[in-house]
């Protein structure tokens, strides 16, 4: 990626706070002449991210900020936010990435109290495809949680904020033994600061962040960190369907899998979690087409236990309706038009032809 100079951008509002940056939303100056790097930009929804004043001759912080653009260099995925390049001016290290204006699954819980299980499928499935991306390229997010899942207009999710993320290619930047992460969503062997960490305590997290979708409240309560930690570490998870008479039991297998307390007991990757969502979108008839190349072939896969293929599956015909569905509620909250707006009766009725599928498949079984 190329170097960026600030002084090419202009800022605009704030847009997020952070702990050692605040996000501005951006765009290329028209009243001076840039930079080839910036006039690529023209036209490009921007944010641009800025190292706090304050911490900037912190030397661990500074690291950090530059391991994460570093990473979001690395990571070009669909469903992670897009990073356009960065620098340092005048001592201020900063970098430009993609806007998305949808807000982010934490305001969507917040609004609506819960999303429907057709939503959480979509959901999970981009999620678990931009996990698999980070996870091929040897980083951890480690803060994996619904506020740093952000949405588009039509309802594309998008991972941000690798501020902690592990980069398993570099040394790492956290002391030996120190928790870091968000107490609701971290998985054993991170609460007790193993070392050894991997890609599962993501599906851990995953596993919080679909508990949380459906349900509305997090998986475990508690009034401190450490209540949180003694029963992420000790006590068994509520069962969804205990609280969400409605969900596919599939979907409550995989979560409950996710949130296994020891590594080896959740599910091989994160690719496997993407292939339980693409099998209940096919099962349940949340597609816009019968077929979709590759889904079947996938799960076999997973299911097996092999080593799933490196690429990815496009799937998104497969849970297109949990994604108009999302769009609708996105537009709701923050106003615009849907891109084919699903009237509110038939939202009604696909849900209760759901619930009889599987009512009627539970019977079968």
């Amino acid at each position: 990626m190329p170097h960026l100079h600030l002084s090419d951008f202009k800022l605009g509002s704030v847009l997020g706070v952070g702990t050692v940056g605040t996000i501005y939303d951006g765009s290329v100056r028209d009243d001076i002449e840039v930079s080839p790097a910036a006039k690529a930009l023209v036209g490009e929804d921007l944010a641009i991210k800025k190292l706090h004043p304050a911490v900037s001759s912190d030397e661990l912080i500074q690291a950090r900020f530059r391991r994460e653009m570093l990473i979001l260099e690395r990571l070009q995925h669909p469903n992670i936010i897009g990073y356009f390049g960065g620098g340092s001016e005048d001592g201020q290290l900063f970098y430009v990435m993609e806007r998305v204006d949808g807000g982010t699954i934490k305001d969507l819980i917040e609004a609506t109290g819960r999303l429907v299980w057709p939503v959480v499928v979509d959901v999970s499935r981009q999620v678990s495809s931009a996990l698999q991306c980070a996870h091929n390229h040897g980083v951890i997010h480690r803060d994996l949680k619904p506020g740093n899942l952000f949405l588009t207009r039509d309802a594309q999710v998008k991972l941000g904020d690798f501020g902690i993320a592990r980069d398993q290619h570099s040394a790492d930047l956290t002391n030996q033994g120190l928790t870091v992460g968000t107490h609701a969503y971290m998985a054993p062997e991170q609460i007790v600061g193993d070392t050894a960490i991997s890609g599962k305590v993501d599906l851990y997290a995953l596993g919080c962040c679909m508990f949380e979708m459906l349900s509305g409240r997090k998986v475990f309560l508690g009034e401190n960190f450490a209540q949180l930690f003694e029963q992420h570490l000790h006590a068994p998870p509520p069962r969804i369907t205990t609280l969400v008479g409605d969900a596919p039991p599939e979907l409550d297998e995989i979560i409950n899998a996710c949130l296994a307390k020891r590594a080896e007991d959740r599910p091989f990757s994160a690719r496997a979690v993407q292939g339980v969502m693409l099998e209940i979108g096919e099962k349940y008839g949340l597609g816009t087409t019968p077929e979709e190349t590759g889904v079947s072939q996938l799960a076999a896969e997973v299911y097996r236990g092999a080593t799933p293929k490196p690429y990815d599956v496009g799937a998104e015909n497969v849970t297109e309706q949990g994604r108009r569905l999302l769009e609708q509620q996105i537009q709701a909250r923050i106003g615009g038009t849907p891109r084919k707006a699903v009237e509110g009766w038939k939202v009604a009725i696909m849900l209760l032809v759901l619930a009889l599928v599987i009512a009627v498949i539970a019977l079968a079984g």
